[in-house]
């Protein structure tokens, strides 16, 4: 093989990304104590932060929610129903809610208002208030929240003060005709309740069960226990009130109907006997005449009554079939430990972010220090070349 050759071999391909990289290390490996004390400022503002921040305790209950599907099969009620020569078959049911839904039927203002008004226990005094009540005097706002507050939001503060808050402690109802008009204070604490109220929706094996997941957390482990009673309270009674909506304005008016046509089936029973009672042992055409049409009447309303009850019982049994069941799977308990604020993950981040910044800190320096050199040899050159 000619010199030529061998000159022109392949040569290895040299490692600069390692280098690189190994020369990175060294630089911060010198630095380290930069990287020491950034480490030892980032733990003590993560301790800052964790005793700055209140406990809170978070209470859950999981329930199984089964609505009945529109296409009315109602099993024994049926079967029943149709001995009576009631069909239940062609009865529709209203519009349904969906599990979806749920999530945000909790975070609506209407239920949050109706939820505010709900009593609750608070363990430390062991007062029964109103969850608004608890929420606006026996909690504790944030260390964060509290920096936050006396600087940025300092002028909002300031105009706050001078504002006057009618009726700061009455509570507007759930359910209120046109727009509903909150005050400030009103509309802090709905915001803050919607923060603590979680809900998990999972649909179940069948098209008609549901599974729910409330949970609640507050700065009081009672509290957050019966705060979540009421929250899964309150939802229950809005969905079934949404459900049977429609099938109890329907029973109402069949109601009405139905003793309208038993007053008038009655009276004209009665009207008939006593006509008969009248004219006993008299045979006159006329009189027959109107006993006939009396009979006739008492006729019609008696079929108009039986049908009103037939329809009756089958209102009554449709609004049985829209109410949905829940079954409450795990209740809601008093936590005993508390879930925020999570120190081992909070102390994590945080030593996490002091070797990250002085890791930073070092590259910086180490580069502009070495701009600096770099820029004092060329001038030396400049002024040899001169």
């Amino acid at each position: 093989m000619s010199p030529q050759s061998e000159n022109t071999s392949p040569s290895k391909p040299t490692s600069t990304d390692e280098i690189d990289l190994i020369e990175v290390f060294k630089k911060i490996w010198a630095g380290r104590k930069t990287i020491y004390i950034s480490v030892a400022i980032s733990f003590v503002v993560g301790i800052i932060i964790i005793l700055g921040t209140p406990k809170e305790y978070k209470s859950e209950t999981t329930l199984l929610s089964e609505i009945s599907s529109k296409s009315g099969g109602m099993g024994q009620l049926s079967g029943l129903a149709s001995l009576a020569g009631i069909n239940l078959n062609g009865a529709s049911g209203g519009g349904s809610i969906t599990v979806d839904l749920y999530p945000d039927i909790v975070k609506s203002t209407p239920f949050l208002l109706e939820v505010m008004n709900q009593k609750v226990t608070e363990s430390k005094t062991n007062k029964t208030i109103t969850v608004a009540n608890y929420f606006e005097n026996y909690t504790k706002p944030s260390l964060i929240s509290t920096i936050f507050g006396y600087t940025i939001g300092l002028p909002g503060k300031i105009i706050g003060a001078f504002k006057n808050d009618k009726n700061p402690n009455n509570l507007l109802p759930a359910k209120t005709k046109g727009p509903l008009c909150l005050t400030e204070k009103q509309a802090q604490i709905a915001g803050v309740l919607a923060n603590c109220i979680k809900v998990k929706t999972e649909e179940g094996t069948s098209s008609t069960s549901n599974t729910l997941t409330v949970s609640v957390e507050t700065q009081d482990p009672l509290a957050s226990a019966l705060l979540t009673d009421s929250v899964i309270a309150s939802l229950k009674k809005y969905i079934i009130d949404y459900q049977t909506g429609k099938a109890k304005k329907d029973l109402e008016f069949i109601t009405a109907r139905y003793n309208e046509a038993r007053d008038k089936y009655f009276g004209l029973q009665q009207a008939l006997a006593s006509h008969r009672d009248q004219n006993l042992n008299v045979i006159l055409a006329s009189v027959n005449t109107s006993t006939e049409r009396l009979q006739t009447e008492v006729n019609l309303a008696a079929s108009i009554y039986n049908t009103m009850a037939q329809q009756l019982e089958q209102a009554k049994l449709k609004v049985q079939e829209q109410t949905p069941v829940f079954t409450v799977i795990e209740p809601a308990e008093m936590p005993l430990m508390n879930s925020k604020p999570k120190a081992a993950l909070i102390l994590a981040v945080m030593i996490l972010l002091g070797v990250s910044i002085g890791s930073g800190i070092i590259i910086i320096e180490r580069n502009l220090l070495l701009n600096a050199n770099q820029n004092d040899v060329s001038d030396n050159k400049k002024i040899n070349q001169l």
